[in-house]
């Protein structure tokens, strides 16, 4: 391994963050399967569907590769609606970005999180804010996804609703 100016070596914490996934899913009561070592799917609950997170720790780069889908598939018939979309939701993220997963047919929320020298209950926090902030933004395009499923033009009045920031209070 090269040596860099920022190489810095204190006690390291290099537990499984998935470990505590699953403790977290027990506690939340949510649907865990652990297939491996390296890879969690969790269900969870959102407004109006359950989504499907699915976590993959890759040890090498101290990474958590997150990837939240949405019941949504589609055709297709819609795909470049589809990506169109995607690509004026992503821009008005401030953190991770949606893509179509699973053979390119479900919108999916993603981001890496990295956790080299992280503390694992920091880490489990990070951890948790992405769940959440994965199921808020799952939410706020559901709608927008399910009408661009059904070829309903007014998706873009919808995908117009859920960018719009407000600033201030009424």
């Amino acid at each position: 391994m090269i040596s860099s100016p920022f190489d810095y070596a204190p006690e390291i914490d290099d537990n499984n963050p998935l470990d505590l996934v699953e403790e977290l899913a027990e506690q939340k009561s949510w649907t865990v399967v652990r297939s491996d070592e390296e890879l969690i799917v969790l269900s969870v609950q959102g407004l109006k569907m359950k989504y499907e997170i699915c976590m993959e720790w890759q040890e090498e780069f101290s990474a958590l590769l997150f990837a939240c889908s949405l019941p949504i598939e589609i055709t297709e018939k819609h795909y470049e609606t589809a990506c169109k979309s995607l690509e004026q939701i992503n821009q008005n993220l401030w953190l991770g970005h949606f893509d179509m997963s699973n053979k390119n047919k479900h919108p999916t929320f993603r981001q890496t999180l990295l956790f080299r020298m992280i503390p694992s209950g920091v880490a489990l926090d990070i951890i948790q804010d992405t769940v959440e902030i994965a199921i808020a933004e799952a939410n706020r395009f559901s709608t927008t996804f399910q009408l661009i499923q059904a070829g309903d033009v007014r998706m873009q009045d919808d995908l117009s609703a859920a960018v719009f920031e407000t600033v201030g209070e009424a």
